[in-house]
């Protein structure tokens, strides 16, 4: 006998409930970062730098709000992701199921790779070849809330390009993308990812933009394989 299908105020009731855990688990992560994990990540942060400015009176307050809520979401995403699983498996097929199981968990390790590679290497070298600029004129007085927006936009930057090989599969393995079709633009490939990984990255720094392009070359090389796998999968 087939389930019947559910009325909508259940689904409706069901989501509320979801969005209230997942909502749960980020205060709490936030409360953890703010109380146990904030004063380290700022001496982290302020290590390629020495030390910070604020302009205004309240910004200090806020950017430590901002620090550890963007923690608190990171260590709450596998309890998101859980909920928003457990939302979506009831409609899914088996075979719709199957894919999710490893995709959700791939995607996230993913992203904290390449947030971490921006945070702990793309960030220091960067800023430090451009506070090599410095002389007894040009002195550095940076500010702590554009410190924190910049290095956000990199860790953002870098979580979503590692997610490249994973889309690569989904794409070739959909029919979207063919391997060759990667592979016969390397040259192209590689002036494209020069020249964005220089738009990203803060003024004329060559340095900077190389740490970037050098991974994200690397997961266009990764990418290529990922499609291969799909198509095999696919024959």
């Amino acid at each position: 006998m087939e389930d019947s299908p559910r009325p909508l105020t259940d689904h409706l009731e069901e989501l509320r409930f979801r969005l209230i855990k997942s909502l749960c688990a980020i205060g709490l992560g936030t409360l953890l970062s703010y109380y146990f994990f904030l004063d380290p990540l700022i001496s982290v942060l302020a290590k390629p730098v020495g030390h910070f400015i604020f302009l205004k009176p309240m910004d200090a307050f806020f950017v430590r709000l901002k620090i550890a809520l963007a923690s608190g979401i990171l260590i709450a995403i596998p309890v998101v992701l859980w909920q928003a699983w457990q939302f979506v498996v009831v409609a899914l097929t088996p075979l719709e199921k199957k894919p999710l199981f490893w995709v959700l968990p791939v995607s996230y390790l993913l992203f904290l790779c390449g947030s971490a590679f921006a945070f702990w290497i793309l960030v220091p070298a960067g800023v430090r070849f451009l506070l090599s600029y410095q002389s007894q004129i040009l002195v550095a007085q940076i500010s702590i809330d554009d410190y924190i927006n910049f290095v956000g936009i990199l860790c953002l930057v870098l979580g979503a390009i590692f997610q490249m090989p994973l889309v690569s599969f989904f794409l070739a393995r959909l029919g979207i993308l063919h391997p060759r079709q990667i592979s016969g633009q390397r040259r192209i490939a590689v002036l494209v990812i020069y020249v964005l990984s220089a738009f990203l990255t803060p003024g004329p720094d060559p340095v900077t933009a190389f740490l970037l392009a050098l991974p994200t070359y690397f997961l266009y090389e990764t990418s290529i394989l990922t499609a291969h796998l799909a198509q095999r999968k696919t024959i």
